[in-house]
């Protein structure tokens, strides 16, 4: 009021004055908040407003991101439902086309101001073409990688194109095969361009799924906006023990920054200050030891607490926060135990503690949406009430989602990590580069899970070279042969292990699963075993007592569905004994033979109805189950670990899982859970 009155005989002015000042006050606000807001680190998710068509067709439907073209088209009514019924085989015709998808940006004047712009794909499936306003930025020829590419410089203002061109997977993978010059082992694809992709090799088909080949945006797609300092990665990395007590955890954390800019990096553990350090470099990277000793550590769930730590780290300039990263992580080392010669032991021991690995391998647990959180989540639900304490991701499938590993992390459950190589590759130069980064993206999105524990380069690719007949069958012989298996052999035996090590891999590697092969008395004393005499090798169950390795990384035994299942994805008309419908289901190249026999051979039985059929199947499946874990028990401490094939399915049909495509356990995983409880 004072005020109001001394300026009263100039009304007029001091109201000009008074608003000039309020909006002058105001826009130092704003352009402070501004400013404030650009510096900052920000992902803007780009997964909406995406349409797609068929290459030279014209015609644009909506799309969903994430997702494949398969998703899209059933989504519209263009396909049929390829669950359904023999739909699979009328939808074949898509992996062989071109696809397009695009959306449209809408740049602001504020988003253009800041310093770098990159566009990020989580993930493209997989030859793909990225334009900015038809201008490309860039190639992708690999399912497993992340995409980034900088756009600050191609964004326009207002609204701004963006288009990604798939092509045919299966034409790309022909052109790399005759560039190669050598057609590699393919046991599972017809068309035998799988070896050359880096592409889920499980949809090529397999013995427990039919062939779906996909094209799509499977993974999120961000735009990532920074101006002064961005987090790039931080790892952990257990160090050699001083001498003493003391544990020491090396945390290194990388910053990408303009040189000459005052940065400040702080680490806080479980909310505790413990760095605080100030950059002028670019970039720059933080690394500081801490002796673990300190906090609780990680066990599985059976040897201690799964105990997690919440580790935060932030930079900032002026007091401006400007990138921060934050992960639950524990303190815990890993080893693998392989001693002996000529009987090599393969054990885990976690914190120094040995324990026996009571698990199954997991195969995606779908066909078209494979990195589905929630499936992922169910399985590890499923695993830790079954009393698992370890799970083998399986190499023709995908690396599991980021919920996946936090949900093995809180649960205590340890995570054998396959790479993605269920063929041999054509590993020369370019296919080495492109694992590299793979690799990269991987170990450094995994490695901070204490639920991590081993990395293995293939399935079974050097036993079926060495035991299968693929040099006959696939004409390799003289410099072909020798060709491939040198190649193979320096590649998972010396670049892979050397990539894990340049990107901070600290966990062990094993370059394959199975290092021994089944079949012979040399199998059973020398590293992991898959042992399939039950099931390819015609052998009564009680082969399985006398067959047990120091590790069984697979065995198994096939059932049927619940005839519930069977009647939502078939005609039940089709439904019964010998019926051309459970022929198609049936993958494996055995029949349903093996189930018959088992039945007959165990039970003393032989089924006249479908429902009984399939009753008998899982009956026997279990008693399999039962007695492989109760020899591989009751072996310790010769025998280390049993990881059952396989824990779930992605396709509605007979195989060896215990838990059905919609997530039912069949009666085997009752008789699991009981002896994994009991074998503690």
């Amino acid at each position: 009021m004072r005020m109001l009155r001394a300026s009263s005989c100039e009304p007029r002015a001091w109201h000009k004055a008074a608003t000039l000042a309020a909006r002058s006050s105001w826009l130092v606000a704003f352009l402070g908040m501004s400013t404030i807001l650009i510096a900052q680190e920000v992902h803007i998710p780009l997964n909406d407003g995406w349409i797609f068509s068929q290459a030279g067709k014209g015609q644009w439907y909506s799309a969903e991101v994430p997702g494949v073209v398969q998703t899209d088209l059933l989504r519209h009514g263009l396909i049929p439902d390829f669950y359904q019924g023999s739909n699979i085989d009328s939808v074949q015709w898509i992996e062989n086309e071109d696809w397009i998808y695009r959306r449209t940006i809408i740049a602001t004047d504020t988003l253009l101001r800041h310093g770098h712009l990159d566009l990020v794909f989580k993930g493209l499936d997989t030859f793909a073409e990225v334009y900015l306003n038809d201008s490309l930025l860039g190639k992708a020829d690999n399912m497993f990688r992340t995409w980034e590419w900088p756009v600050k410089d191609r964004l326009r203002t207002g609204a701004n194109e963006l288009k990604v061109i798939f092509r045919s997977p299966i034409k790309e993978g022909a052109k790399l095969r005759d560039a190669y010059g050598i057609q590699l082992p393919h046991d599972n694809d017809p068309t035998g361009v799988s070896p050359y992709i880096r592409k889920a090799a499980y949809q090529f088909g397999w013995d427990f799924c039919p062939r779906l080949v996909t094209s799509g945006i499977w993974q999120k797609v961000e735009l990532r906006c920074w101006s002064v300092a961005r987090i790039t990665t931080v790892t952990l990395r257990p160090l050699p023990a001083d001498q003493g007590s003391v544990r020491p955890i090396w945390i290194d954390a990388h910053v990408a920054t303009p040189k000459g800019k005052n940065i400040r990096m702080r680490i806080t553990m479980d909310d505790q200050l413990i760095a605080d350090r100030s950059y002028r470099e670019d970039p720059f990277e933080q690394m500081i030891t801490i002796d673990a000793n300190g906090y609780t550590s990680w066990y599985p769930h059976e040897l201690g607490e799964p105990d997690l730590h919440r580790l935060r780290v932030t930079v900032e300039r002026r007091g401006v926060l400007l990138s921060e990263w934050e992960k639950d992580i524990g303190f815990r080392t890993v080893d693998l135990i392989q001693k002996g010669e000529g009987d090599r032991s393969f054990a885990f021991a976690v914190n120094g503690k040995p324990m026996f690995a009571r698990g199954a391998n997991v195969v995606p647990p779908d066909m078209l949406s494979p990195n589905d959180p929630g499936l992922w989540l169910g399985l590890v639900s499923s695993a830790r009430r079954a009393g698992m304490n370890m799970l083998r991701i399986w190499a023709g499938g995908i690396y599991p989602p980021e919920e996946f590993f936090v949900a093995c992390d809180s649960a205590g459950i340890l995570v054998w990590q396959d790479f993605m190589f269920a063929n041999i590759p054509p590993a020369g130069k370019d296919m080495v580069l492109n694992v590299r980064g793979e690799s990269r993206d991987q170990v450094t999105r995994l490695e901070g899970h204490p639920s991590l524990a081993l990395w293995c380069g293939n399935n079974e690719l050097d036993v079926a070279w060495r035991h299968w007949g693929w040099q006959e069958r696939y004409g390799l012989h003289g410099a072909d042969s020798l060709s491939v298996a040198e190649t193979a052999e320096n590649f998972f035996g010396f670049e892979l292990p050397k990539e894990l090590g340049w990107y901070g891999a600290v966990l062990p590697y094993t370059p394959t699963s199975p290092l021994s092969n089944w079949g012979n008395a040399e199998g059973l004393k020398n590293g992991d075993l898959h042992y399939w005499g039950v099931w390819h090798g015609d052998s009564a169950f009680s082969s399985f007592q006398n067959n047990v390795g120091r590790f069984v990384s697979e065995y198994g035994f096939q059932s049927y569905p619940d005839s519930a299942l069977l009647v939502k994805y078939n005609d039940p008309k089709e439904l019964y004994l010998g019926s051309p419908t459970l022929r198609r289901l049936q993958r494996s190249y055995k029949t349903d033979k093996p189930i018959w026999d088992a039945i007959k051979r165990e039970l003393g039985e032989e089924p006249r109805t479908l429902g009984a059929f399939i009753e008998a199947s899982q009956e026997v499946q279990a008693k399999a189950y039962r007695m492989a874990i109760e020899a591989h028990l009751a072996a310790q401490p010769h025998c280390m670990g049993t990881l059952f094939w396989q824990l779930n399915d992605c396709w509605p049909g007979p195989s060896w899982s215990l838990i059905d495509f919609e997530g039912r356990w069949k009666p085997g995983m009752y008789e699991v859970q009981r002896l994994y409880r009991e074998g503690r």
